[in-house]
């Protein structure tokens, strides 16, 4: 498995966060569209073939999910460092989780939109009324890490099946020219650092049940929804994933955690439970 930095350069806004999950699922699909056979059976094996994170702000990941306490933050400063949601590479796997940060990656606004009848021309009545869309605006070098299988993928592959995800535009409303970017590989970007640890940090939601070599972990808890019910009922299967930025400890070095899993109902439908994780060293104590 090698690991790469890419850089995004939005050409528009987003409405939909670009989480890993759902970048993996733009990728797979894609591939299915291509007629490719890489994922038919994804769910069925053992080992990932392809690892998206979360976007993130260049150079900083996630503040790890852990208990103020976890920190040894002041009473008088709590307050403040709860704001504090990214901390720099450097830092954090130093250990040096108090240099956590406030940083403007993205904003978000609220816009109206109006849905065109395209019988009559005009937006009012039977659906057709404005709306409101939240779109997000990266206000900082928004980048995606990538772990893949080289047997199976090249650089170059990659960028170009991400940059066509970003030409047809990623999440919703990408036909209205939503999501839509530039991707490139970073060819300075020369992976974490190796250090010595058992503490590591995940950067995409993250199926942990079922891994043995996981022995303990602290996060958030995230929802995802099958994309389709059966004849029988409306409901989608739930399935609840540990948030990007949680903690896990372990006894053995590794590059990635988690598993993939089938969510469908009546039709095949991928969770991408993987997720890349960069160790840190962790001066406190949380767990016995």
């Amino acid at each position: 498995m090698k690991l790469i930095k890419v850089k995004i350069t939005p050409h528009s806004s987003f409405v939909t966060f670009p989480k890993g999950d759902t970048i993996f699922g733009h990728f797979a699909y894609h591939s299915f569209l291509a007629k490719e056979s890489i994922f038919a059976n994804y769910a069925k094996e053992q080992e990932p073939k392809i690892i998206f994170s979360d976007i993130l702000p260049d150079e900083h990941l996630y503040k790890p999910t852990l208990p103020l306490t976890a920190f040894k933050v002041e009473e008088s400063e709590k307050k403040e460092f709860r704001k504090k949601s990214w901390i720099d590479i450097e830092s954090l796997q130093q250990g040096e989780l108090l240099e956590a940060k406030e940083l403007s990656f993205y904003k978000s606004e609220i816009k109206v939109r109006n849905s065109l009848n395209r019988i009559t021309f005009s937006t009012g009545g039977e659906g057709f009324d404005p709306f409101s869309l939240e779109e997000m605006t990266f206000t900082y070098q928004p980048v995606i890490y990538v772990l893949f299988d080289e047997e199976l993928f090249s650089e170059e592959e990659v960028e170009n099946r991400l940059n066509h995800i970003g030409k047809n535009g990623f999440g919703k409303k990408g036909s209205i020219g939503k999501g839509h970017f530039l991707a490139e590989i970073d060819s300075e970007f020369k992976g974490f650092d190796d250090v010595d640890t058992k503490y590591y940090l995940t950067l995409s939601p993250t199926i942990l049940n079922r891994q043995p070599y996981i022995k303990k972990a602290y996060y958030n808890t995230f929802n995802r929804f099958g994309k389709s019910h059966s004849s029988s009922t409306p409901f989608k299967k739930p399935l609840l994933m540990a948030d990007s930025g949680a903690v896990v400890k372990m006894e053995e070095k590794r590059s990635y955690i988690g598993r993939g899993i089938e969510n469908g109902i009546s039709r095949q439908s991928l969770v991408q439970g993987y997720s890349i994780v960069v160790p840190f060293v962790f001066k406190g104590k949380i767990w016995d």
